[in-house]
């Protein structure tokens, strides 16, 4: 034993004023990390170096007491150990020993419990695949919702990323692909649908231009705090739970409706009402410009408070209708939990991929065998909807630190010593049409500068970002523009250019009619960098083989809104269906990596030959005999 304690004797004593706090903390930990990772143990720890807190009833937690009141630290890593299959968790086994238990009682003791824990994601490895891994943000979707954790029959809890580290310098893998779901995708939604993603690119069969997932390639599942729509509990227990925050929101509703209400009853009494009797129409309010006695005035206060009420109560079911679609709960974790929690993830895998993979860890579990580091690794990136978002986010946050665009072409596309930017693919993004154009508003040129390629996967029928984006984003954006028209609503339209030559050129649809998704300026490059898939009448997601025009336009998303509703097709999130050409397109980005840029397109033109995918690859080329 190397460490010395900086707390005199165990057990710990509840102290009683922060007694429930702590308790409520320890728990809520426990509740929400996976078992027998860094945070979860050190809690554990914690716990068992208490006795059971008054009036609190016994319980257990993986066959141990929740609290223990032990004596010594070697007891505590002892019962820890055998509540343990220390061949499962071998970072687990390794790791916990009694100095480890010595250092997280002092960390709690010396008030540096939350430096000791404070890893924002956690990392989870597949029971049947070495090369599919799972990272789960900890941020929950509501402050008083437990996290649902992966099911541990299908995924083994990391002990910490150090642990990752050094799985992968012994596979000697050589590169990352990690995928992100976008809006209202609830874990329930999201880990079968990785589940069977992770199966379907690791299936082996003949060798065809797909490919499979290789056993030197990881493919790994991101997970940030997105929430179902409607039915989420915290959307209906948050408003009671914190009843005075709603008592609150209410009077300020209410008195923000009898101003509204009172400046719409005005305008109904003094202007609509007399042209309406004027015209021979009975109106709902009376004239204010009629002599007023007192009975009348009565009854006219009684029509001004009614409009007031009525007023209060549509602002109530619009801001509530708002409160329940969850898109801006939503956009708030991407950005402010899932962006940064992302950017953590891949600054300590570089520090794990080092010499020393314990680097980016609170404190050292002690000296261990040096490790040869690892060659660089190439890092493609998948995101969905949101995600996109996210993605684009996790890349500035990223850019920040390993410099901006002055410093692009000596840095090139690294993400750290060990990291290198490869390949970015963007579906169905839910981002400002902006993000291509040059000016203040492309926020990430820098960091998207350092991607090798771009590949954007769009569709002008996507009804979620035409519709509920523009509802959403309606007060958040800058301008109406960027509210309105997104990213992931680009489609691509067959031009004639100035020698007479057709060719696809990137448009957007505004309601019926369409108009150039970017126009040509000096400064072009970003634009230009982007491939482009057009999958607006892919089978899984467009259920009209109408083709575009003003009077189709509006009939098309009536159609295909019913057939959406339907769960007959996917207008937003068809992409990743592993039957659609789509999935195989991007199946094929993420393990063919070694073929020539030329050898790439020829492929990508044979899969999409007798789809009705169109595509614009980011330089000039010319389409192959196939």
């Amino acid at each position: 034993m190397g460490t010395e304690r900086s707390y005199q004797t165990l057990p710990f004593y509840w102290h009683r004023d922060t007694l429930e706090n702590d308790r409520r903390w320890l728990e809520s930990i426990v509740r929400n990390t996976a078992p027998f990772s860094d945070a979860w143990t050190k809690a554990r720890i914690v716990q068992l170096g208490y006795p059971y807190p008054p009036n609190t009833k016994p319980g257990t937690v993986e066959g141990l007491p929740t609290y223990g009141g032990y004596t010594s630290e070697a007891e505590i890593a002892s019962v820890l150990r055998s509540s343990c299959n220390l061949l499962e968790y071998p970072g687990f086994e390794t790791q916990v020993n009694e100095d480890y238990v010595i250092r997280t009682l002092n960390s709690w003791h010396n008030r540096e419990f939350t430096q000791a824990i404070s890893r924002n994601f956690e990392v989870y490895a597949d029971r049947y695949h070495s090369n599919i891994f799972l990272v789960v943000s900890t941020a929950p979707s509501s402050l008083n919702v437990d996290r649902q954790l992966p099911s541990r029959d299908r995924f083994r809890p990391l002990f910490n990323i150090a642990e990752l580290g050094q799985m992968m310098r012994l596979a000697n893998f050589n590169r990352i692909t990690l995928r992100t779901h976008g809006y209202a995708t609830p874990p329930e939604r999201f880990y079968p649908a990785f589940v069977n993603e992770a199966e379907s690119l690791s299936l082996k069969g003949p060798i065809n231009q797909v490919g499979t997932l290789e056993e030197k390639s990881v493919y790994i599942g991101y997970r940030w705090p997105g929430e179902r729509p409607i039915l989420s509990p915290g959307l209906w227990t948050d408003p009671f739970r914190y009843w005075g925050i709603s008592l609150k929101f209410l009077v300020g509703l209410a008195l923000a409706a009898f101003g509204g209400g009172s400046v719409l009853y005005f305008v109904l009494g003094l202007l609509i009402a007399p042209l309406l009797t004027i015209w021979g129409i009975k109106p709902i309010v009376d004239s204010l410009w009629q002599w007023i006695t007192w009975d009348a005035l009565a009854g006219l206060i009684s029509q001004w408070l009614w409009v007031a009420f009525s007023v209060f109560l549509l602002w109530l079911f619009l801001f509530q209708l708002l409160r329940i679609v969850v898109y801006q709960r939503d956009r708030y974790r991407a950005i402010h939990y899932g962006a940064p929690d992302l950017a953590e993830f891949f600054w300590r895998l570089d520090k794990a991929l080092g010499d020393n993979p314990y680097a980016s860890m609170p404190f050292l579990p002690g000296e261990q065998p040096p490790l040869s580091p690892l060659p660089t690794l190439k890092v493609n990136l998948i995101g969905h909807s949101m995600g996109c978002l996210l993605v684009v986010n996790v890349l500035r946050i990223l850019s920040d630190r390993f410099g901006k665009e002055d410093r692009l072409v000596q840095q090139g596309n690294d993400m750290g010593e060990y990291l290198r930017l490869d390949r970015l693919i963007l579906s169905a993004p839910d981002i400002p049409l902006e993000f291509l154009r040059e000016g203040r508003n492309n926020y990430v040129r820098s960091a998207i500068l350092r991607c090798r390629e771009i590949y954007l996967f769009s569709s002008d029928r996507d009804l979620v970002l035409r519709y509920l984006s523009v509802l959403g984003n309606w007060f958040s954006e800058p301008s109406v523009a960027m509210s309105g028209l997104r990213l992931g609503n680009v489609y691509l339209k067959t031009v004639k250019t100035h020698d007479d030559q057709e060719e696809y050129r990137p448009f957007i649809r505004i309601m019926v009619n369409s108009q150039a998704a970017v126009e040509p300026t000096s400064a072009y490059d970003l634009f230009e960098k982007f491939n482009y898939f057009d999958c607006s009448q892919m089978s899984k997601i467009n259920g009209v083989k109408w083709k575009l025009n003003a009077g189709t336009a509006l009939p098309i998303d009536l159609v295909n809104a019913l057939l959406y509703f339907a769960n007959k097709i996917d207008v937003h999130g068809a992409y990743y269906w592993v039957d659609t050409p789509s999935f195989e397109i991007i199946q094929f980005l993420i393990t063919r990596y070694e073929l020539s840029r030329s050898d790439t397109l020829a492929t990508i033109y044979q899969l999409i030959e007798n789809t009705p995918i169109r595509f614009r690859p980011s330089q000039p080329f010319s389409k192959p005999n196939v």
